[in-house]
């Protein structure tokens, strides 16, 4: 039992670190599948394969390495010379991400009438309470939050199919999906990584990792499906919050709970950018650590004022393209040999 629990938390912070408020608000899921209906289906089980094989596999890449950050994992997959460039882009996308992540927190709580301020320094405010103990903090926010999305995926299915939108069919998009999928899986991967290559800290038993990745990866990929089931349906592509526009009539407090885990889902992605770029900086052993994250908070929360849908149509795409470059070597290379820096002592693939 206990290594069950273990599993399911490393599974937990899994799905917190990949999925964010494009996911909860169903755009994500509409974009990268739903507009595609069958095809996306499909899509969707291509996307699952590849988080519950290289998640995992990054993961014990990490443990085998014993990586500090994502800086020494990067330098074993790709070589020192791309891997100190990749080391640079994905600072400067942390950072980026954190912004958005400040600005969406702030959206949201606008779009509901809290003020915008509420959602931003609030979340700047939670996230250095969080990152007092970094893993640890993860662990709690993750094993709060991924539940409620999981919830709001099931009732969203269960009350949301009979639901008639004032919205136009879903379109008729044949070419493209698997690309999507590949897309879907790619960025989002990336930015996990921060993350990923450092739970072997967290829990040092490589089954347990393992394991939590596949649970990880399966569930993502039934969440997206009940979330594809509803969204299939009808045309999207001017509506910037799916599941708030088919919900909207819903009572008994259902905007509050749906708020919350927009919100909650947009935390989680900031704790964990936020978080990832500490550790390829060692900050959690400065005795100025909590001063230099404010710092870096402070300094986001100015990006952020670029504004949400802005920062994300822009980082956004350029991250799926760099995905690429880091995946498919991830996929095609032997795992390490074990307590090894980036030489593999024998073929071994995982």
């Amino acid at each position: 039992m206990d290594r069950l629990v273990r599993v399911l938390l490393i599974a937990f912070i899994y799905i917190g670190t990949v999925v964010g408020a494009g996911f909860a608000s169903g755009q994500e899921i509409w974009f990268f599948f739903s507009r595609f209906q069958e095809r996306g289906a499909v899509g969707l089980l291509c996307s699952v394969i590849v988080f519950a094989w290289l998640g995992p596999k990054a993961m014990e890449w990490a443990r085998r390495l014993k990586a500090e950050s994502y800086r020494d994992f990067f330098g074993a997959l790709v070589g020192k010379g791309y891997g100190r460039f990749c080391d640079l882009v994905m600072t400067v996308f942390l950072f980026l991400l954190i912004g958005i992540m400040l600005a969406g927190s702030g959206a949201v709580t606008a779009a509901f009438g809290w003020g915008r301020s509420l959602g931003l320094w609030g979340a700047v405010f939670l996230t250095l309470l969080v990152l007092v103990q970094p893993l640890a903090g993860l662990k709690g926010v993750n094993s709060l939050v991924v539940p409620l999305l999981c919830l709001t995926g099931l009732l969203l299915n269960l009350w949301g199919q009979g639901i008639t939108a004032p919205l136009d069919a879903a379109p008729s998009v044949s070419g493209g999906w698997f690309l999507a999928a590949l897309q879907y899986s790619a960025y989002n991967l990336m930015l996990a990584l921060p993350v990923l290559v450092t739970l072997y800290r967290l829990e040092p038993d490589p089954v347990v990792l393992r394991w939590g990745g596949v649970v990880g990866g399966l569930t993502l990929g039934i969440l997206a499906f009940l979330f594809h089931t509803v969204l299939k349906n009808y045309n999207f592509a001017a509506v910037d919050l799916p599941v708030l526009f088919l919900t909207k009539n819903w009572r008994w407090g259902w905007p509050v709970f749906y708020s919350f885990v927009l919100w909650g889902e947009l935390f989680t992605s900031l704790v964990a950018n936020a978080y990832g770029l500490s550790a390829r900086f060692n900050l959690e052993k400065d005795r100025l650590y909590l001063g230099k994250l404010l710092f870096i908070l402070l300094m986001a929360a100015l990006v952020s004022q670029f504004g949400f849908a802005r920062l994300i149509t822009k980082v956004y795409p350029l991250s799926g393209y760099f995905a690429f470059t880091l995946l498919l070597p991830l996929a095609l290379r032997p795992l390490p040999g074990e307590g090894r820096r980036g030489k593999s002592q024998k073929k071994q693939y995982f």
